[in-house]
């Protein structure tokens, strides 16, 4: 089956930063093996090709939408302990659909290898790439967004993960100040000197925008039958 430009999709492409001289190399790999694994179990739904690791310090997937972009980038970010480059394109495909992303080829992986490019070139943590006119507003919004996760101590980076996923609340609070051990105060602290609120401000601007644009333009993409492995309507 072909597909139309409408037929899109969303490409994530990362590469670990200067491994080949990582002395942990192989501790490193398979730590991104582990956030993948991560990645395809808890965004099953949102995942027509399962994220793999290709060419060795590289990783690839393919998503039916952009929904839950950061949430996957908060995974690897949490679960590799080593910084990369990510670049995500958006886009038609020119292949049939199939569950191995290697086997797939179109539009969208020609724009997330050229963000891909770009974030390596000029030293960014995300590069976005779509037909929309709201790229680089996205990418700056991502590369703030990352910078401040990337500068967060292993403590905040604990304690701000924890908040987030536990309703990001009062309540929230109160769990993280039994878990962590300290008082609430000392939550509030981390998560002002984290600058979370600011930088959560950011995400739901950056993710606000894309669902609109998404939708506004009526994309139905097509799903992958996880038996046959034909793209299916």
């Amino acid at each position: 089956m072909t597909h139309t430009p409408q037929n899109w999709y969303v490409v994530v492409t990362g590469d670990l930063k200067s491994s080949r001289r990582l002395k942990e190399r192989a501790e490193v790999q398979e730590e991104l093996k582990n956030a993948l694994r991560i990645v395809n179990r808890r965004f099953n739904e949102e995942i027509v090709a399962k994220f793999v690791v290709v060419r060795g310090d590289s990783f690839q997937g393919m998503l039916s939408s952009p929904r839950y972009l950061f949430d996957i980038y908060l995974v690897f970010f949490e679960n590799i302990g080593h910084q990369f480059y990510l670049g995500i394109g958006v886009g038609g495909l020119s292949t049939r659909l199939s569950e191995n992303v290697g086997e797939i080829d179109g539009e969208a992986f020609h724009k997330a290898s050229e963000a891909l490019e770009r974030a390596k070139k000029d030293n960014l943590w995300i590069v976005f790439r779509s037909k929309w006119e709201i790229d680089e507003i996205v990418t700056c919004l991502l590369n703030f967004m990352a910078d401040v996760m990337w500068n967060w101590t292993k403590r905040q980076r604990e304690i701000i993960i924890y908040f987030r996923g536990h309703g990001e609340n009062r309540e929230a609070v109160r769990l993280a100040s039994r878990n962590f051990g300290v008082g609430e105060r000392s939550i509030y602290k981390t998560l002002r000197t984290g600058r979370y609120h600011l930088w959560r401000g950011a995400e739901k601007a950056v993710m606000d925008s894309l669902n609109r644009e998404w939708f506004k333009s009526e994309i139905e993409p097509d799903r992958v039958d996880k038996v046959s492995g034909e793209g299916v309507l």
